[in-house]
């Protein structure tokens, strides 16, 4: 039953007046169209606005955005889009910045619908806004600048006229509205009354599967930086989960106006998660069903809807309802101020603590993928409150006048949340929501309790990758155990199985142990330990900066819970560079004392930690490191009882570190005590031996300071003897159990736990075993009027499967498949399950191609097989790279003559094959010379007649070896037109007529005319050309220069003196050039069967070189420019080379190396001498790779940090030019810019070096990855020659460059 509905049933008997309000018309929108100001967004599939630029910015989150775009999907955004197929039929959380008001594939084309937007100071929609902004959020202080509207009106989904008759009439109109000032921005989403049509399409690959996915509502931050060189998953959160949640976005609303949403979305100084308004009463139109929460939001989910009263009692009340939990034990949604930390959060099971509702689920920090960065100030809301015992509040009031009976609370409300504290706690209940208490003997945060006295065990395990010096070290869930002696501090730390490179450099890394000292320390007066504040549920974040070698480490440790036997389960996670250590070093640490500072479910701490190493090969060394660290828990704030200290001082002594060789165990123990700041531990007031450490009681017993230095041993809760001496007690012999009926005693050390026998489960109080049965209405008696509980029938909202019956039961249901139908009620089948049946052919093909590379993508230009419902090849092959398609017959080869280009009808599949010609004279005689030698290929220096795509001689043939030249007849016999190398050639007539056939475009070189700077860039089968205004991007003037049929175009280079473009080709295996005259046709330089798979290119203009890098043999090889002498520099210590560039006035060649494991950027000199690591620390995916000849830093742009940097040569200077890129893939530089190709923008993009910011891009009509990029130019840049290249007169070769190099 849920506690919604249970509320909603008492209001209905309870309520004197019905009040309905309908959702909003059309006509209530904010004023949109032309006639407001819009501009309209351009028809289409997957359009994005150009950029619109705020005048002031506006925070999202806690970040600043100075520019949006609105796009047709039903997103705003505040940075460029990628391609839809790359967000589109995702779920939530985006990689990027997104406002959804209705995240779907939409289609504007053909009329289909008008998108609007516009930012505005119009006085009549920012008093609007402002208006409801207060309404929603009465705390607020809002006054907004600037309003931003987008208007999606009549706007269709996205269909396959394939699959239907017609287009769908089927429109719907929403509209988003973002108010900010300069702290603070708030959104609105409307739809009005019959607004919504459609709720959800379908992905347009679901290869005639029939399934929909439902739109997408909500917010999400994006990947953010996190530990300065990584990024992670930001927070975000969702208004929907499925298409019933969409259907009510119109019937509902969280503002008191059905179909009126509003969004607290962003704050200046610290924001964690999107909070919702709250207007007080039960939403306009209650759910039924009740409502439970999506796991990556704290957004209500609705259920089917009748009318209920509207407003039937105040907010005091509604809130004070709210603390009923879901029996469900879904986490409760509750509303809480603005400005507050309303992040969710969820609760793993233990023992101890049962999943179940938070007691502070309003405002509680998330501590799974949605952590307090290190960067973040937390705010101050409340402080937490000193765990102390007091009674429940008394009822409350309900002011005179209303028209509702008076809602008083009930004591025994406490039962009902007795289940989400620990079985040694009490629960009590607030004006505002209840808490846990830890029962006196035991201590915790009343979720998790442990006996006072009692020591305590943690267990856990360690992963992650740390790189000692140059060498990573990867940890693979390794033991880790901890041992605390509470009475006296004492916290103990070992790991297992660590390897002999980290276990020596992770010594100074006591902070991993200090952990347990926190949760653990002894307590001085006025001051708790840790585990009394965050329970046994935690994150902490903490990172450490090592001097003088700046290397960083990442620390992670997450509190799990109590495990079967009370003992603390933690888990860490370690990553980043520590300093090398020698073996059989000795690290002394001396005794510091450490201050943390405590905010509401937060404490952060920051202190610098000096260290010696002592070895023999150097001696004795001083070093030091920076720790700061966040620790996250959540806290319960309902009881506001004075505060804790703001700060608290840890002193930690004897600190010892070890590593022991032999063992491959890592051991840290600190004994630690916890006082208010400025207190002496040591001082004279403090010489009880209970405070030193230095007493006698038990390693099981309290320590009791009295008078001076008198002392009292007291054995711990669930201990007996005299308090030297203690003993277990058995509680379960000894009848002391709290166990009920039906349930098993289970004896711990120092406590017990109870579990239910077999077919029981414990009941709401997590003590009582039921076998289900429970009344069908529950009274409560008190000394007011009785409160009752009525069970739903949970069938009539159709909770099964079409082909299953639902039996409802006393506050629950069951779902079974009716006869003939197999499954579990929610899904039934007429077969029975049967095993799931291996994998095909061509699954086995498809998923070793999608997990080729390490971040399981594709290799570059890599085809992945499609498979049909039943694993077997589809009939159409299509490759998703080069837009070509093909047939494939059952073992998945190509069906020959079936293969057509992009952009043309593909072959009908269904069509038997035509017979396959013979083979013609010119083939014959081609294949025979070409298998002469015993490798297949031709002997060196013989000629290989050339035939055409019919097989027939072409009239011109020229000699590989000596390029003579000569004209043939059709039986390829010569007609004494030979013309030795050098000279002109003679037009020759065609012997055989040509086929009629659609023509296709000539793989010739047609060069943009009258520019002098143009970058090229490779696109599939084509090399564009796109000419540069100054520094602008003029994409007027961009043109294709060479179409390359077949081809998968990815390393690109421009040699300036000689005027040509020279080209690795993934799918010929080749490397080629041509020139940059008019009708020049391409050169094939190398093609030799080791040629595996050439990706960067790099041309020497000075020594005539080029290098390359093939990425499957990984090897870096180079050549002369005409492929001749070609040799290998480097075939050891490559991963995953990429991008390469050498820098001709210094003879330096430079590459990157994405390994994931350990990438680098490297260099040496061109002829492969001084090779050296650049560049290996907090780089990801280093694709690309330039020289700033202006500053003679190298630098790169990184497709996993997505940063652009730059960094002398030497290793100094680095600095972030760009923070925040897309996807890059390949760089140039060109006067003070950037120019990358972007994988997400499928387009190029200027970056600005001294601004920082983009200031340009260009997105190619046709829609394909962009590869290589390359600068070409009239002149070398280098300074090194001058060439004029005569646009006017193709016929005349290039000037060549005079004077030097």
């Amino acid at each position: 039953m849920e506690r919604g509905v249970m509320l909603a049933v008492c209001l209905l008997c309870w309520s004197c007046s019905v009040c309905v309000v309908t959702a909003i018309k059309r006509a209530d929108m904010f004023p949109y169209g032309t006639l407001s100001g819009d501009l309209i967004l351009a028809e289409g599939d997957d359009e994005t606005s150009r950029v619109l630029s705020l005048p002031k910015p506006l925070y999202f989150y806690g970040s600043l955005f100075s520019q949006l775009y609105v796009a047709t999907n039903g997103i705003i955004s505040g940075q460029d889009l990628p391609m839809e197929k790359q967000y589109v039929d995702d779920g939530f959380p985006t990689d990027f910045p997104v406002v959804a008001p209705f995240l779907a594939d939409i289609d504007t084309s053909g009329g289909r619908g008008q998108i609007y937007y516009r930012v505005t100071e119009t006085p009549s929609v920012l008093n609007r806004v402002a208006q409801e902004v207060h309404r929603g959020f009465p705390d607020a202080k809002f006054t907004p600048t600037h309003v931003v509207v987008a208007t999606w009106e009549n706007v269709a989904a996205y269909e396959e006229q394939t699959r239907t008759a017609g287009p769908s009439n089927k429109v719907n109109t929403f509209q988003a509205v973002i108010g900010y000032d300069e702290t603070d921005s708030y959104v609105l989403f409307l739809y009005p009354e019959d607004g919504l049509n459609y709720f959800g399409t379908r992905p347009k690959e679901s290869y005639n599967v029939e399934i929909e996915l439902p739109a997408r509502v909500g917010f999400s931050r994006g990947e953010v930086t996190y530990l300065i060189f990584s990024r992670t998953e930001g927070p975000h959160y969702s208004v929907t989960s499925d298409e019933q949640s969409v259907k009510n976005l119109y019937q509902v609303g969280n503002t008191g106006i059905p179909g009126v949403w509003l969004f607290h979305t962003g704050n200046r100084y610290s924001f964690d998660n999107i909070v919702p308004a709250s207007i007080g009463g039960l939403l306009d139109t209650p759910p039924t069903g009740g409502h439970g929460l999506s796991l990556d939001s704290t957004t209500p989910e609705y259920g089917e809807f009748e009318e209920y009263p509207d407003n039937t009692f105040d907010s005091d009340n509604q809130e004070e309802e709210d603390d009923y939990p879901h029996t469900g034990g879904d986490p409760e949604f509750q509303p809480a101020p603005a400005g507050g930390d309303h992040s969710e959060s969820l609760q793993p099971a233990s023992p101890d603590a049962p999943s179940s509702p938070s007691e502070d689920s309003g405002n509680q920090l998330s501590y799974g993928s949605e952590d307090v960065p290190l960067t973040s100030e937390p705010r101050y809301n409340s402080e937490p409150a000193e765990r102390q015992y007091a009674p429940p509040n008394p009822p409350e009031r309900v002011p005179e006048g209303d028209a509702q009976r008076t809602l008083k609370r009930q004591p025994q409300v406490t039962l009902k949340h007795t289940a989400q504290c620990s079985q040694n706690a009490f629960c009590s209940d607030y004006a505002t929501g209840f808490c846990c208490h830890c029962r006196p003997g035991f201590y915790g945060n009343g979720r998790h309790c442990l006996p006072e006295g009692a020591p305590q065990r943690v267990s856990g395990k360690v992963s992650g990758t740390v790189t000692v010096g140059s060498t990573p070290v990867e940890l693979n869930n390794i033991d880790l155990h901890a041992y605390i002696v509470v009475g006296d501090g004492r916290a103990y730390t070992a790991i297992s199985q660590v390897p002999e490179p980290v276990g020596w450099a992770l010594m100074p890394l006591a902070p991993i142990g200090e952990l347990f000292g926190w949760l653990f320390a002894l307590e001085l007066p006025n001051s708790q330990a840790g585990f009394k504040i965050t329970g046994a549920e935690f994150t902490r974040h903490a990172e450490v900066i090592f001097y003088p070698g700046n290397q960083r480490l990442s620390i992670v440790q997450t509190g799990h819970g109590l495990d079967d036997h009370n003992h603390l389960t933690v888990d860490t996670v370690v990553s980043g560079n520590v300093p090398f250590l020698p073996p059989g070093a000795e690290v002394t640490m001396d005794p510091f004392k450490e201050t943390y500072q405590y905010y509401p479910s937060v404490a952060t701490s920051s202190s610098v930690r000096e260290f010696s190493v002592v070895s023999a090969e150097r001696g004795s060394e001083s070093f030091s490191f920076q720790l700061k660290q966040n620790i996250t828990y959540r806290d319960c704030r309902h009881d506001n009882r004075a505060a804790v200290l703001e700060t608290l001082q840890i002193t930690m002594e004897r600190v010892f570190v070890m590593y022991v060789k032999e063992e491959r165990i890592l051991r840290y123990a600190i004994t630690n005590k916890i006082s208010p700041v400025r207190v002496d531990p040591t001082g004279p007031e403090l010489v009880n031996p209970c405070y030193a450490g230095n007493h006698d009681c038990d390693t099981t017993a309290q320590c009791i300071p009295l008078e001076g230095q008198v002392f009292q041993c007291q054995c711990a809760t669930g201990y007996r003897g005299d308090g030297h001496n203690c003993y277990d007690i058995n509680e379960c012999d000894e009848g002391l159990s709290s166990c009920g009926a039906h349930s098993q005693c289970v004896n711990l050390p120092g406590s017990h736990r109870c579990q239910c026998q077999s077919g029981y489960e414990f009941g709401f109080d997590g003590r009582t075993c039921t076998n289900g049965a429970m009344t069908q209405c529950v009274f409560f008696f008190s000394s007011s009027a009785p409160s009752f509980f009525l069970d739903i029938d949970e069938c009539s909202s159709t909770p099964c499967h079409i082909s299953a019956r639902c039996i409802n039961g006393l506050g629950s249901f069951l779902c079974q498949c009716q006869p003939g139908f197999y499954g579990d009620g929610f899904y039934c089948s007429q077969t029975e399950d049967e095993p799931v049946r291996p994998k095909t052919h061509c699954e086995h093909h498809r998923d070793s191609v999608q997990t080729t590379s390490p971040g399981g993508y594709p290799i570059v230009g890599a085809h992945v097989p499609q498979c049909d419902a039943n694993g077997q090849y589809t009939p159409l092959q299509c490759h998703g790279s080069t837009g070509h398609c093909w047939c494939v017959d059952g073992n998945g080869q190509e069906r020959a003559g079936t293969r057509t280009p992009p952009g043309t009808t593909p072959t009908d599949c269904d069509k038997p094959d035509e017979p396959e010609r013979p083979k013609t004279h010119c083939e014959h005689h081609r294949d025979r010379v070409q298998t002469t030698s015993p490798d297949g290929y031709p002997v060196v220096g013989a000629y290989v007649p050339q035939c055409d795509a019919n097989g027939q001689y072409r009239s011109l043939q020229c000699h590989g070896s000596t390029g003579h030249c000569w004209c043939v007849d059709g039986r390829g016999q010569e007609a004494g037109t030979r013309t030795p190398p050098g000279t002109q050639r003679k037009d020759c007539l065609p012997s055989v007529a040509p086929p009629t056939v659609r023509p296709l475009p000539r793989p010739d070189v047609t060069p943009p005319t009258n520019t002098d700077i143009t970058l090229l860039y490779a696109q599939g089968q084509k090399i564009g050309a796109l000419p540069l205004n100054g520094t602008r991007l003029d994409a007027t003037r961009s043109k294709t220069l060479l179409t390359l049929h077949g081809s998968i175009v990815v390393g690109i280079a421009y040699d300036c003196k000689e005027n040509q473009v020279y080209w690795t080709d993934l799918s010929a295996r080749t490397i080629n050039r041509a020139s940059m005259a008019t009708g020049a046709e391409p050169e094939i330089l190398i093609n030799t069967i080791d040629l595996v798979s050439p990706e960067g290119l790099a041309v020497d203009v000075k020594r005539r070189l080029m290098f390359w890098v093939d990425s499957n043999p990984d090897i870096i090889e180079s050549a002369n420019l005409d492929g001749s002498g070609r040799r290998t520099l480097f075939d050891t210590d490559l991963v995953n080379p990429r991008a390469i560039i050498v820098v001709s006035s210094t003879g330096t060649l430079y590459w990157t190396d994405w390994n994931r494991e350990a990438p680098k950027i490297e260099s040496s000199s061109v002829d492969g001498q001084n090779r050296r690591v650049v560049v290996s620390d907090g780089i990801g995916l280093p694709n690309a790779l330039t020289y700033d000849s202006s500053s003679g830093q190298v630098c790169w742009a990184d497709a996993g940090t997505k940063r652009l940097e730059c960094v002398s040569p030497d290793g100094s200077g680095r600095r972030v030019v760009h923070p925040s890129l897309n996807y890059p893939f390949s760089m140039v530089y060109y006067r003070n810019h950037f120019y990358y190709s972007d994988w997400r923008r499928d387009g190029v993009i200027a970056v600005n070096k001294d601004s920082s910011q983009i200031t340009d891009e260009y997105l190619p009509d046709q829609r394909s990855h962009l590869y290589g990029i390359a600068i070409a130019t009239t002149h070398c840049l280098s300074g090194m020659c001058v060439v004029k290249v005569s646009r006017e007169l193709p016929d005349l070769p290039p000037q060549r460059c005079r004077g030097s190099g």
